[in-house]
């Protein structure tokens, strides 16, 4: 069991080596399997409240050892494979390996104003009562609220959007501030976020991904939307 920052709880994962390269599916066995265990740790687990369950797959190497360089047959092409259970708190070595890897590859000197922390997206929940009423009369996009299972605020969105490598999709949104985590895994808030992604970016609705590149969401417009005179899109 893991808690997170964020005030949710992760039971699992199991971890069975399976054949099939594209098999990322669950199986009723292995979350039985996950919540018989868990329920061991910590007894009555609210799982009528789960929110999703999900599964990958990762690279197994026979000697479970990490692989770590550029390939050989591939110059340029840094490898990081192998990566089992150890991977999240290796992380930050493994991060700093390859960037030295690439750093002697290709001759590269530190900025002499790099700057080592970004500043994180503001969150109106860490004011007081006091302090959050006086940024909605300030700022009311920090009043509107978009994401209702997160309570996430169309100003935090636009943060995510403006500030430096600002989001550019519904994942970009989601991963910085969490508008589309909550039970109804974005249902709800999709089209609106997708509307702010629109005006904010200057680019049509369908334009707008899910995670970028061809993850496009929409396809056309239907009828009722259409001025007259136009053609009729499609859905």
């Amino acid at each position: 069991m893991t808690p997170t920052v964020h005030g949710n709880t992760l039971i699992g994962p199991t971890a069975t080596d399976i054949d099939d390269p594209d098999g990322v599916n669950t199986t009723a066995a292995e979350l039985e399997d996950i919540q018989k265990k868990a329920s061991n740790i910590v007894k009555n687990l609210p799982l009528h409240s789960v929110i999703t369950s999900f599964a990958g797959l990762r690279a197994h190497e026979d000697g479970h050892e990490f692989i770590i360089g550029e390939v050989e047959d591939a110059p340029g092409f840094i490898d990081c494979a192998g990566i089992e259970s150890p991977g999240l708190s290796s992380s930050p070595a493994i991060g700093k390996m390859v960037a030295e890897i690439i750093r002697d590859k290709l001759l590269l000197a530190k900025k002499s104003h790099f700057k080592a922390t970004r500043k994180g997206i503001f969150n109106p929940n860490s004011l007081s009562f006091e302090k959050r009423q006086e940024l909605i009369r300030r700022e009311s996009a920090y009043g509107r609220v978009v994401c209702r299972c997160e309570t996430v605020t169309e100003g935090e969105i636009l943060d995510a959007i403006h500030r430096p490598l600002g989001a550019r999709s519904l994942d970009g949104v989601k991963r910085r501030v969490r508008a589309g985590m909550g039970r109804c895994q974005a249902g709800f808030c999709s089209p609106r976020v997708m509307e702010i992604l629109s005006r904010e970016l200057h680019v049509p609705m369908s334009g707008i991904t899910k995670s970028g590149g061809t993850s496009c969401l929409i396809m056309g417009v239907n009828k009722d939307s259409c001025k007259e005179g136009e053609s009729n899109g499609t859905l």
